[in-house]
């Protein structure tokens, strides 16, 4: 990496001790080099053969800049330092060890050291490490003086996970994200709104090897099928595909028995998935990176209908009444007489989470309710009353 210094300094103050720094300027304010993701895939951890010392000699630390680093582990100890090189001597060096939420886990320097910080995740995912100037947080003179190659090591409680099935290796668009496209131009997964569920297929360009897509709204429980069989169609390399759900466990990989180009999975849990396309035997490796081979499309197969709840008699969806339909956030919900006892109203978005929730007295008929505060889109209204469960769907516009 070449680095590129930045101009200016993030206006905004450190918190708690005065070795705490949370202010910084390369590679921008609000986030670190990427390096030791792109070389090593994260933090390092313990395979059962200890803990590898993953150094960068390709430059040293600067002051007023932050390291990325994904993959940390909850509870695991790690040492972070710039020991070698110039090693500390060109100027004194401090470290902030910031956690995904913000909190800042660790500050300043180990006791008797010149370049090296130690401490324990108190949270798992991307952390900052954040290379200050003591006594100068943001604002040091030696943005361009280099002092030590920086490395990271893990000491304890950092073991590795257990590898997944498939290919959980990819390169773009980053080794951790995936391109959006099917966010930007669907909304996310599919689902079932009653008429089937639609074949949600990008046509602007077709798959590559060593790339994900990322996929918001996977229902748990819905069955899904990713395919490129159109366009070049999985004819240019052999292909296949690794389903990883938010947690990172992996739902399915392969190709379906008898298919060069589609996978059909059940998720076993709902968020954003992620979608990795691989060659063959080539992880990651492929020499495939820029070699179109099919249109990339998904669909739902069963048990994905919009709302994430199942609609057991659509006929009584034109039981409830509400209005105005579409509404830009206030609207009366009208019950029919024969419900007659207490109702539980909760509208959902469309990834099934629950975005109001209230109770109708006994023999309630009519309730006026609010979605102000929600995005617009499409929300389901549901009603319980008596052991029966009415639905209808309710648009929100913007106002």
């Amino acid at each position: 990496m070449t680095k590129v210094l930045a101009v200016g300094v993030l206006l905004s103050a450190s918190t708690g001790a005065r070795s705490q720094c949370t202010t910084w300027v390369n590679p921008s304010p609000t986030t670190g080099w990427v390096d030791f993701n792109n070389n090593f895939g994260g933090a390092p951890c313990d395979d059962g053969s200890g803990c590898p010392f993953n150094e960068i000699t390709d430059f040293e630390i600067f002051a007023d800049e932050a390291y990325r680093m994904d993959n940390v582990i909850q509870g695991g100890t790690y040492t972070f330092s710039a020991c070698n090189g110039t090693g500390g001597t060109a100027w004194n060096i401090e470290y902030t060890i910031i956690a995904p939420s913000g909190a800042v886990d660790a500050s300043g320097l180990n006791a008797g050291s010149i370049c090296e910080l130690t401490w324990t995740a108190s949270e798992a995912g991307t952390y900052l490490i954040v290379v200050s100037e003591a006594g100068a947080c943001g604002t040091s003179t030696n943005a361009a003086v280099a002092n030590g190659f920086p490395a990271i090591t893990c000491v304890s409680g950092a073991t590795c996970p257990e590898p997944q099935p498939g290919c959980t290796t990819w390169v773009n668009p980053s080794p951790t994200t995936g391109w959006s496209d099917f966010n930007s131009n669907f909304g996310g997964a599919p689902c079932d709104d009653g008429s089937g569920c639609p074949f949600n297929e990008i046509t602007d360009f077709e798959v590559f090897a060593d790339e994900a897509y990322a996929m918001d709204n996977v229902i748990q429980g819905g069955t899904y099928t990713f395919s490129a069989c159109n366009g070049t169609g999985g004819t240019a390399w052999n292909m296949e595909f690794t389903i990883i759900a938010p947690s990172g466990t992996v739902d399915a990989f392969g190709v379906n028995a008898g298919s060069t180009c589609e996978l059909t999975w059940t998720a076993s849990e709902a968020g954003t998935y992620l979608i990795v396309v691989s060659e063959v035997g080539a992880c990651g490796t492929s020499t495939n990176a820029a070699v179109a081979n099919g249109f990339p499309a998904i669909t739902c197969v069963s048990g994905a209908l919009c709302g994430a709840d199942a609609i057991a008699d659509r006929g009584n969806m034109a039981s409830l009444n509400m209005f105005p339909n579409p509404t830009s956030g206030i609207f009366t919900l009208s019950l029919p007489k024969e419900l007659g006892s207490k109702a539980i109203v909760d509208v959902l978005d469309m990834s099934g989470r629950v975005v109001l929730n209230t109770n109708m007295g006994i023999n309630s008929t009519a309730a006026t309710l609010d979605l102000s505060a929600q995005a617009e889109g499409t929300y389901m209204v549901r009603v319980s009353s008596n052991g029966q469960v009415l639905r209808s769907k309710l648009v929100l516009m913007g106002r």
